[in-house]
């Protein structure tokens, strides 16, 4: 696990829910769901992979308006791929490959 990584996406998604959270009531629900794995992670607490059912917040990024924020929506998408240790899957690297053509 790159624990600094997953510190600097932590400080991104508290950066963007302190953005939001006073605009966007699902925004503060994300913020009090994922403060605890946020803190965790901002000390260098966390040291093994989060399994994907264990992370909150999931339902509310999709339920709610919140992904219309980019910022947003790509920090909890960055925090919860490096809690899971995705950059290194292949499943990931697929995606990546995928997006890059898309782009194009």
């Amino acid at each position: 696990m790159d624990i600094l990584a997953l510190k600097q996406t932590a400080l991104e998604l508290r950066k963007q829910l302190e953005r939001y959270k006073e605009k966007e009531p699902a925004a503060l629900a994300l913020y009090e769901h994922m403060e605890c794995l946020i803190s965790a992670a901002e000390r260098g607490e966390i040291n093994a992979q989060v399994e994907p059912r264990d992370i909150p917040g999931h339902r509310i990024m999709d339920e709610s308006n919140l992904r219309k924020y980019r910022d947003l929506s790509e920090a909890y998408s960055n925090f919860y791929v490096e809690l899971i240790e995705g950059r290194g899957s292949d499943t990931l690297k697929m995606i990546e490959e995928i997006m890059k053509k898309v782009r194009k």
